[in-house]
């Protein structure tokens, strides 16, 4: 079976030939295999060659978890695998074992992916505290798995929590690598990122003023980290109620990701948010309607009906819809948003309470016009 490309969870191919006696071996067919054949297949074979609870059948299984995490639709059946793995590892090789901490770090991800924040936010907990023991915190493993649990944090509306996470971060990576090191210029965007979710806009933007050119001299403009920053420095300026020089800032950031990553990628989602943003904050409410909903439709398809990203669009469509005057479609939408927030958070969440508040006082108010 040979490599389809050099990346580790790439397809391949299966070669049939042909041998007969006094000649060459002969190829007489191909067959082109996934990612997620490919890997099945060395699972599988891993598992019959050595038992489902060797290391190496262990580490087969966790690499087809990773591919099935990477399919849409198919997170669910990558968080069993992760989770018989993980279980299996901790019993074969303990709970701290480094190879048990990978497989927990990649679990955490994938909860996070298919939106279940609470169990992504115990496992990154485990995890980075596991790390943080046995390596130290200052160990590349520890440094991610802090990253991790402070973006699901984030996600539950908790980023005066994440905030103190992402800068510990950052200033270990800028003690260890210098001011220059791609991981230090990511941590420095993440931070500031988290300024902005927090409410500090001016050190945000002075901290993203500074670090975008950086950035375009490293990277050149167009590059998915100076992108990121450009989104981030769009993105706080609303806030600053810099309207005009935010919407020319954001226009150029989704015209950059559309011609890189694509239209329907969730970096252009959220730079595409980020303009229905400014144009809601500049009272241009028909204008920013088409745009969000094109965004639900597009994290729809992208993340499934019930995702934590896909109920926030719903949420942010409600809200410029209220300003519109379409009362009775805000309604709709909101009462499947205060379902969805108190699956996703529980009772008593800000978010929760919000769309609640919104919805009686919709069910209360004028008419829809």
């Amino acid at each position: 079976m040979g490599s389809g490309n050099t990346r580790r969870l790439a397809g391949g191919h299966l070669t049939i030939t042909e041998v007969t006696e006094g000649r060459p071996e002969q190829e007489i067919a191909r067959i082109e295999l996934s990612s997620e054949q490919v890997h099945a297949m060395r699972a599988r074979s891993a598992i019959d060659r050595l038992g489902p609870e060797h290391p190496d059948a262990l580490t087969a299984m966790r690499e087809l978890a990773q591919v099935l995490g990477a399919i849409p639709g198919r997170g669910e059946e990558a968080v069993e695998l992760y989770q018989y793995v993980a279980r299996t590892q901790w019993t074969v090789l303990g709970d701290r074992h480094e190879e048990t901490l990978r497989t927990s770090a990649e679990l955490a991800g994938v909860f996070r992916a298919t939106g279940q924040l609470s169990l992504s936010e115990t496992a990154w907990r485990d995890t980075f505290r596991a790390q943080a023991e046995t390596l130290g915190r200052d160990h590349p493993d520890a440094l991610r798995s802090a990253t991790g649990l402070a973006a699901v944090l984030e996600d539950l509306g908790r980023a005066p929590e994440a905030e103190p996470l992402i800068r510990d971060v950052l200033e270990r990576r800028v003690r260890l690598l210098g001011r220059d090191h791609p991981d230090v210029l990511s941590s420095t965007n993440a931070h500031a990122a988290s300024l902005i979710k927090c409410g500090r806009h001016n050190e945000a933007e002075h901290a993203l003023r500074a670090l975008v050119p950086r950035l375009e001299d490293r990277y050149g403009r167009d590059h998915e980290a100076t992108i990121a920053a450009r989104s981030n420095h769009g993105a706080v300026l609303v806030r600053l109620d810099r309207h005009a020089e935010a919407e020319q800032h954001i226009r150029a950031v989704v015209r950059s990701l559309e011609a890189t990553v694509g239209p329907h990628h969730e970096s252009t989602f959220t730079a595409r948010n980020n303009l229905a943003a400014v144009l809601h904050a500049m009272q241009r409410y028909e204008d920013a309607v088409p745009i969000l909903r094109a965004i639900l439709s597009g994290r729809v398809a992208l993340h499934g009906d019930d995702h934590p990203i896909t109920v926030a669009t719903r949420d942010n469509l409600a809200n410029v819809l209220i300003d519109v005057g379409r009362h009775a479609e805000a309604a709709e939408l909101l009462d499947r948003c205060v379902r969805d927030y108190h699956r996703i958070h529980g009772p008593g969440h800000p978010r929760l309470r919000a769309a609640d508040e919104k919805l009686a006082w919709l069910r209360e108010g004028p008419a829809p016009r």
